[in-house]
């Protein structure tokens, strides 16, 4: 680790990372955040930065792959699903340490706004908000008009300040299922196995299995299919699309196995559900 005497100033980006600023200048209502800088990056192969004396706080939601960072205090790895604060005038050196690593980061004033919500955080702590605020600030960077920029700035506003409140912090244990949870819900279609499961949590499957007794009251398959019922119920209600099509979206390929698994589940059919609850 650098020792007080020889911390620096560095900037690499390879020809494969995608970085997208979002200033001022073309988004006022940035100033409100006493922000003057803001950016979504997609980085690839090398990237490296490092400050002796930033003249600014930062921000950094981790949405998708892992970052190295050395600070005064610690040496971390820092997985998705986190949120790394970086107070102005203490030094740091962060690069990528995955493949990839997917982050929204924001360049913040000193001032009265931030100081006391930036001091004391530890460098990385978990985050639940982070997709919203990367598909935040993605929405305010492609629209050009400044007036429609305005309703999700102030989306973008409340998500920063919930996740700076310190009763946000949650267990390993519960982090680890929160993102479980969220894979399952985006990828309801998959062939989920407990072993996949397991995987992802980074639990035995015995263990994972403890936990979603503990947490749901149910397996993890059983939660899984809990999940997928309940996807199922709103598409038949709120779309037009075929009960096979509906199937196929929660992970049934066969549609009679589907309808049964419904019956079973919500003790009616799936047609005779959509006709008497749409």
């Amino acid at each position: 680790m650098p020792t007080e005497s020889n911390w620096f100033d560095a900037l690499e980006i390879g020809s494969e990372c995608d970085e997208r600023f979002v200033d001022c200048a073309k988004t006022p209502a940035l100033e409100r955040l006493n922000s003057a800088l803001s950016g979504i990056s997609n980085l690839k192969g090398n990237y490296k930065v490092a400050r002796a004396n930033p003249q600014w706080h930062a921000l950094i939601y981790i949405i998708d792959g892992e970052l190295n960072l050395r600070t005064r205090s610690a040496h971390h790895n820092i997985t998705k699903s986190h949120l790394v604060c970086l107070p102005a005038y203490q030094p740091f050196v962060m690069e990528l340490k995955a493949t990839h690593l997917d982050m929204v980061w924001f360049h913040l004033d000193v001032s009265e706004k931030w100081n006391d919500s930036v001091k004391g955080r530890p460098d990385a702590e978990f985050c639940e908000y982070n997709q919203q605020i990367y598909h935040l600030l993605s929405m305010i960077y492609y629209e050009p008009d400044t007036s429609l920029q305005i309703p999700a700035f102030t989306q973008l506003d409340n998500y920063i300040a919930k996740s700076l409140q310190v009763h946000q912090t949650r267990s390993q244990e519960s982090q680890r299922i929160w993102q479980l949870q969220q894979a399952l819900e985006q990828r309801l279609h998959y062939n989920w196995t407990v072993e996949s499961m397991s995987e992802i949590a980074n639990y035995s499957p015995p263990h994972l299995h403890r936990l979603f007794q503990q947490h749901f009251g149910k397996s993890p398959l059983q939660y899984l299919i809990h999940l997928r019922m309940e996807r199922a119920k709103y598409l038949l209600t709120q779309s037009n699309w075929s009960i096979e099509q509906i199937g196929e979206q929660v992970g049934y390929s066969d549609v009679f196995n589907f309808s049964k698994r419904f019956k079973k589940s919500v003790s009616i059919a799936p047609g005779h559900y959509r006709k008497q609850f749409s």
